[in-house]
């Protein structure tokens, strides 16, 4: 009965914990909304495409220097919190701490708990991996492929919907079709 007081106290613990934010503050109230203004104009030529598998968008060098060019005037509104937030390096040390944790828990398991005991935990531990190798599977399933949300771009475009998909986006050398940038869509006949 000793032995198991402290799962149940555990177990207590973590059905009453209330998710906080404790190292990031709260996100401060976004200004009235600024008007988006022109930063650049180029010329934007959409092809189909009935070989493509996938949208992509070509972008010239030449364009492409520009576009960094006006990028570079405009004021960086991205805070501390952003940045931090969409650091690799946060995902790193995250993924460390986790694999850290688990290790000294098991090996606190293990020796904890008597024979009987480490039978049970490592049944239910291979049953939670099982689990979540199953998930994984699942959430990784590869989808249909990129000409699918495509194909009813004609009669959505009729109709007056949107449409949307993937799109590779490839930097080209400059060409003397003076096209700007190029768009192909993958669409397949009927």
């Amino acid at each position: 009965m000793k032995r198991i007081l402290p799962f149940f106290a555990t177990a207590l613990l973590l059905a009453t914990a209330i998710p906080g934010l404790g190292d990031i503050a709260k996100p401060k109230p976004s200004p009235s909304p600024v008007e988006p203004k022109i930063v650049f104009h180029t010329r934007l030529a959409i092809v189909p495409d009935s070989k493509a598998y996938e949208a992509r968008l070509q972008i010239s060098q030449s364009d492409l220097q520009e576009l960094r060019a006006a990028l570079a005037n405009l004021p960086g509104n991205e805070s501390m919190a952003q940045r931090v937030t969409h650091s690799s390096t946060r995902t790193i040390v995250a993924g460390l701490f986790m694999f850290l944790s688990l290790s000294f828990a098991g090996v606190w398991l293990a020796r904890s708990v008597q024979s009987r005991g480490q039978k049970t935990i490592a049944a239910l531990l291979m049953g939670m991996a099982v689990i979540s190798a199953a998930a994984i599977i699942t959430q990784a399933n590869a989808g249909p492929p990129g000409s699918y949300y495509w194909k009813k771009l004609p009669q959505n475009l009729s109709k007056g919907q949107s449409t949307g998909g993937g799109v590779d986006i490839m930097v080209v050398p400059d060409g003397s079709d003076g096209s700007g940038m190029k768009l192909i869509i993958p669409i397949r006949p009927d």
